[in-house]
């Protein structure tokens, strides 16, 4: 059994998404790659999103810290699963889902711990 932690930063992010029409193949609707947040400098769009307090120079440029975009790359690489069990359960309620270990069943089951 795999466990995920929908959180709110999964929620908003997805929710700014930028969807638009992979036309491969049959096609389908798809996040865009290079601008998934509608920027393609993805962490500070995701900074922007979430409200996050980032490092500013003395000539206004904004700088993260290793830490603050390794956090940011997972959170976005998180999305994947997140977008998965809302998809799944049609509802956006944040908390710990569970689905077996190699299928997309995300069931909810509990309340996000403070």
């Amino acid at each position: 059994m795999k466990s995920f932690k929908l959180k709110q930063e999964h929620i908003k992010l997805l929710k700014n998404a930028y969807i638009s029409w992979d036309d491969c193949e049959y096609g389908a609707p798809a996040i865009d790659c290079k601008r998934p947040y509608g920027n393609s400098d993805v962490e500070m769009e995701m900074v922007k999103i979430l409200g996050y307090k980032v490092f500013e120079d003395g000539h206004g440029d904004k700088h993260l810290t290793k830490e603050q975009s390794d956090y940011l790359r997972k959170l976005h690489e998180e999305t994947q699963d997140a977008l998965q069990i809302i998809l799944r359960n049609l509802e956006v309620k944040p908390g710990v889902y569970e689905a077996s270990e190699y299928g997309s069943d995300w069931k909810f089951v509990t309340k996000e711990s403070k």
